[in-house]
């Protein structure tokens, strides 16, 4: 799996928006969007709707997947037709800048679905299980308890925030 982060500039989107952001973004991640923006244009025209990614949302069952509705609220703000750069940026803009508390915050709200500020076992399951991930709550548990400076299966900000900025190695 890449780790390698790709930076540059979105490609301009055009109208009324904003300026173009700086993608920092894996190559698995931008891999990722990729697959979900080709399942999200049904017609295979090269751009999306929101009606389209609201029908591949509510296919997913909003109970299944609050972490991508969270990832994907606002797509609607893009126009009517929503090409893979614009989509891309979305994205970024939504998980903001890894190396910024502000940007660790975004990214730690989207497990919270519960709003306690931390990372539960529960959300990890939950998010876990959304991404396709196959660990077993047993690990999970584990890693988390390795992590938490609490010492329990529960990360606080502090902890996600030195785990996404690489500073922390358990």
């Amino acid at each position: 799996m890449s780790k390698k982060v790709v930076k540059g500039k979105e490609a301009p989107r055009g109208g009324n928006q904003k300026p173009a952001a700086e993608i920092r973004l894996t190559e698995d991640e931008i891999k990722d969007c990729k697959e979900a923006f080709d399942l999200f244009d049904l017609d295979s025209s090269g751009t999306v709707d929101p009606k389209e990614v609201q029908a591949a949302l509510n296919s997913l069952g909003r109970d299944q997947s609050p972490t991508i509705f969270r990832l994907l609220a606002g797509i609607e703000e893009l126009g009517a037709e929503i090409d893979f750069d614009s989509f891309l940026g979305h994205v970024n803009d939504r998980l903001g800048n890894r190396e910024s508390k502000e940007g660790v915050q975004r990214i730690l709200d989207l497990f919270d679905a519960e709003g306690t500020g931390h990372i539960t076992l529960k959300a990890l399951t939950r998010v876990a299980r959304e991404l396709g991930e196959s660990m077993t709550e047993e690990e999970l548990a584990h890693a988390l308890e390795r992590i938490s400076s609490l010492g329990t299966s529960e990360l606080t900000f502090d902890d996600f925030y030195k785990v996404m900025t690489k500073k922390v190695y358990g």
